[in-house]
């Protein structure tokens, strides 16, 4: 195999995987009526896999979804290994949208499930250049914790980053609040407290975004998860973001210079 191509996977409706879908106007293409989890397979282990899991399963069921049929992560890597990705790093893309046609209205509420495997890149350790979105805004909406397949918000902020040559791009929601950037969970420092947006900002439930959480506890460093203004976050000594691939140092926003050293070492070695 080709280790820099994509590789996809769909499992039929008897439960068996296989490398040609059944039907391509499915109801996630149609409609973007699913979610996805973006994971990294390593070690022949997927890293985190007890957190995907268990997000997947509550993004199920917000969106109403029977997951009585649901692979779970060791499916997925005795998979992987049994197709020759065994000892290599490799990105899993998780696809899940619900089963059956329909119009907006489904008429079922099974799922259907993809795989996409890629390769693995770790994160960039610094982006330079930095700005708060001037055009797009994080709607707020019971699912906007879940991994949707629908990410428009994200595909248009993204567009607006490239054309104003930035290196992120930071998202107001709805109510203009703090709440991501535009791939990644965002975090910040000021006088040894470490802060996020919390959910209630209609951030992502990131899996990366938990265990940094957790581990910043566990090292007994004070976090504060909250609502904050541009402001609060303008006021920081450092910035970083997460995401599966990891963790990156944001240097400039908007003017503003920030420290890109100094994060305990341990938040790094969460991903390697």
């Amino acid at each position: 195999m080709n280790e820099n191509s994509t590789h996809s996977f769909f499992k039929n409706t008897k439960g068996f995987w296989e490398e040609t879908p059944k039907e391509f106007h499915n109801r996630g293409f149609l409609f973007g009526d699913g979610l996805f989890e973006t994971m990294v397979f390593e070690n022949n282990m997927i890293r985190f896999s007890d957190y995907h899991q268990e997000r997947l399963v509550m993004g199920c069921a917000t969106l109403q979804l029977n997951t009585s049929q649901l692979s779970d992560i060791a499916e997925i890597e005795r998979l992987l290994i049994n197709n020759g990705f065994q000892g290599v790093s490799k990105r899993i893309r998780w696809n899940v949208y619900r089963s059956g046609q329909g119009k907006y209205t489904p008429v079922e509420n099974g799922i259907q499930e993809t795989l996409q495997i890629s390769a693995f890149s770790m994160a960039n350790p610094l982006k330079s250049k930095a700005a708060f979105s001037s055009t797009f805004r994080v709607p707020s909406t019971i699912w906007s914790h879940c991994k949707t397949i629908n990410g428009l918000h994200y595909v248009m902020a993204n567009l607006e980053r490239i054309e104003k040559s930035l290196d992120e791009i930071i998202l107001l929601n709805d109510k203009g609040y703090v709440s991501e950037a535009g791939s990644s969970n965002i975090f910040w420092e000021i006088e040894g407290v470490f802060y996020t947006p919390s959910l209630e900002s209609s951030c992502i439930a990131g899996v990366s975004r938990r265990v940094i959480l957790e581990k910043l506890k566990d090292l007994g460093k004070k976090v504060g998860e909250g609502i904050f203004l541009k402001t609060d976050l303008m006021q920081a000594e450092r910035v970083f973001t997460s995401n599966v691939t990891g963790i990156c140092m944001i240097e400039n926003i908007e003017g503003n210079t920030f420290k890109t050293s100094g994060l305990p070492p341990e938040l790094f070695m969460l991903f390697k």
